[in-house]
């Protein structure tokens, strides 16, 4: 019969394990994971590069008995089969550990209760000399000594996780101050989309700071925009658990500030940030994917879907430790297939020249025209404003004015306008309020002088309202009617 044998892993291990693949970005967001679930409604993250390199997030959520700091420092101090409260963003047991010395040789967990603080260390340069599991507990004057920890004990309650001897940090974001501080705006940009529901929040928001200043929320949906389209929402089981599917078709670029675009621009132009957004516990996951169910489309650019997935599922999401990939389990595949297929519609709708259908009441400058294997646009030869560029003429360069217009259309750069596009760059419209109310004056003239004495400014103005660019424009009447009293 076989026996058992006891084989402990060495310490080599903790070196190993720095190597799973966390970004700094990552690490941190696995840190808040952390104070999120303790209850926290108050996270500062602060950093520093002198007089020595240190990283720390405090949180003033429940904090940790001796005991309970000691199993938390613990490698899978918990089964990642074991079930967990719902608003739990932890799974493995691992993040704590494997976050912070993936970036650090030196990190201590310190947290105050009630019952008093404990303080607990490790120190991967300690292990090697020891060469055995040895885990660091800090007496009350080294506790004093460390950086930010004044703030902790002026707390009830909370949790200080703090990392020094920046080694892999550094390796990655460089050795200066600047540095530090250029990867830590990306920390901030990475924590304001994860947490934005968290941080969003109007009944309990939570503030995530870093060095004092809060990190705004990153909204991929606009979901609060007044162009923001909300389309109906869906429940569905799997295993008796409830996963929700929200779909929005976000605003075109064109009609956004600059701030608004930024938001939508998470996973860099538009054509890459749409698809599935899966949200663990309202925590972020994954996003800008389809999952491989439809291919990415310039077309289906501005569809994005919330799906909110509880973590009662992990074990069929394939969920990584970093809680940075996941991908659906078969049934709930087939399920946002069939849902996604009908999502992009309205994101196509929106992006078809925008919005305008071929039949209008509006007088266009440019017209659709449709052919048998594909499509133009010619210039409206009826447009008033020819007609008005005709009698500022006198009447004799009516040919070449329609030479003109036939050149335009035939070299519009409709290829370089696409790639543009496609690239989320702006379509910048260069007619000011100033161009367009000469335009008026213009017409006013050419309409007054055709129609003279009968010719009433009231008349004028509703036959011009349907035409662009007064149509589209916010003071398109009010322009109008100035034109007409000089």
């Amino acid at each position: 019969m076989a026996t058992e044998e006891q084989i402990p892993p060495e310490p080599h291990l903790m070196e190993s394990m720095r190597a799973v693949g966390y970004t700094l970005e990552a690490a941190i967001a696995d840190l808040v994971d952390n104070s999120i679930t303790a209850g926290a409604s108050q996270i500062d993250i602060s950093f520093a590069s002198e007089p020595d390199d240190f990283v720390a997030v405090l949180d003033d959520g429940s904090g940790m008995s001796r005991q309970a700091a000691r199993e938390a420092m613990r490698l899978a101090a918990r089964s990642s089969t074991e079930q967990r409260p719902a608003h739990d963003l932890g799974r493995f047991g691992l993040g704590l550990k494997t976050a912070s010395l993936s970036q650090c040789r030196d990190m201590t967990l310190v947290s105050k209760t009630s019952e008093g603080v404990v303080a607990y260390s490790w120190n991967l340069d300690h292990l090697l000399r020891e060469g055995t599991w040895s885990l660091l507990r800090l007496d009350a004057v080294e506790v004093e000594s460390l950086p930010g920890v004044e703030r902790l004990l002026a707390l009830e309650s909370g949790t200080l996780v703090l990392w020094r001897e920046l080694d892999q940090l550094r390796a990655h974001a460089g050795e200066t101050a600047a540095d530090m501080d250029s990867a830590m705006l990306g920390v901030r940009d990475h924590l304001g989309l994860i947490f934005h529901r968290f941080i969003g929040d109007s009944k309990r928001a939570l503030v995530i700071r870093l060095n004092s200043r809060a990190i705004p929320a990153i909204d991929p949906f606009l979901s609060t925009h007044r162009r923001t389209q909300r389309l109906p929402s869906e429940s569905f089981k799997v295993e008796g658990s409830t996963v929700t599917v929200q779909p929005f078709t976000v605003p075109r670029l064109t009609t956004l500030s600059s701030a608004d675009r930024a938001s939508l621009q998470v996973a860099g132009q538009l054509r890459d940030s749409q698809g599935f957004y899966i949200y663990r516990a309202r925590r972020l996951v994954i996003w800008g994917t389809w999952f491989r169910i439809l291919p990415r489309q310039d077309m289906a650019k501005l569809s994005r879907v919330q799906v909110d997935v509880p973590n009662s599922l992990d074990h069929l999401w394939a969920l990584d430790i970093k809680k940075a990939t996941a991908q659906p389990p078969p049934e709930v595949r087939r399920r946002l297939k069939k849902f996604a297929e009908r999502v992009t519609t309205p994101s196509k709708n929106t992006l078809n020249w925008q919005g305008r259908k071929e039949k209008s009441a509006t007088q266009h400058v440019w017209q659709l025209v449709t052919h048998e294997n594909g499509f133009s646009y010619s210039l409206n030869r009826s447009h008033p404003a020819v007609d008005a560029a005709v009698v500022a003429s006198g009447g004799q360069g009516e040919a070449e004015l329609g030479r003109l217009l036939t050149l335009i259309e035939a070299t519009m750069p409709g290829d370089d306008i696409f790639n543009r596009l496609a690239k989320d760059q702006v379509m910048e419209n260069g007619l000011g309020e100033s161009a367009i109310a000469e335009m008026a004056r213009d017409m006013w003239t050419k309409y007054s002088t055709a129609a003279g004495p009968s010719a009433t400014g009231d008349a004028f103005v509703a036959a011009m309202i349907n035409v662009e660019p007064f149509s589209g424009h916010p003071r398109g009447a009010d322009i109008l009617k100035e034109a007409v009293r000089g």
